[in-house]
């Protein structure tokens, strides 16, 4: 339903809109966040992010893993993006992870087990990311095969 915003209720707005929690907002405005968000846009309004600060347990995680794990198992492991965490490494000096270069062995086992197995079974097998895996499989050209009944 469409609602009328009063004077008083477009001045509260204008004053809380960047600081105020949705919750805080809709409890105080009588009203959906999505309401609130709507006419936060057409008075042209805009939210201030807070940001996470990095903890003193994610800085040790990221030192302790930065050298020997990718970027996204790190971001995966925190809660956190992999351009976050990738921007954190290099604000801290660190050094990343090599790519880790395929061998022929695990080449000719993806062509073996993708037929019949998902790219996550591989991957678990693999010990690398289905993301990677699925990467792979697409430059190899592999194709499962379809069952005709």
């Amino acid at each position: 339903m469409w609602k009328r915003w009063s004077e008083t209720e477009t001045k509260l707005l204008k004053k809380l809109y960047q600081t105020a929690s949705p919750e805080e907002l809709s409890k105080r405005l009588g009203c959906s966040f999505a309401a609130i968000a709507a006419k936060a846009r057409r008075m042209g309004l805009r939210r201030i992010r807070k940001r996470r600060e990095w903890s003193p347990y994610e800085i040790k995680v990221i030192k302790k893993m930065a050298a020997t794990t990718s970027v996204s198992q790190i971001a995966k492991a925190l809660g956190r993006s992999s351009g976050l965490v990738s921007i954190k490494i290099s604000e801290m000096g660190l050094e990343t992870a090599k790519p880790k270069y395929w061998s022929n062995d695990e080449i000719e086992l993806i062509k073996k087990l993708y037929p019949t197995k998902t790219a996550a079974e591989i991957a678990n097998r693999l010990g690398r990311s289905v993301l990677v895996v699925r990467g792979k499989i697409f430059e190899l050209g592999l194709k499962k095969y379809k069952i005709v009944r």
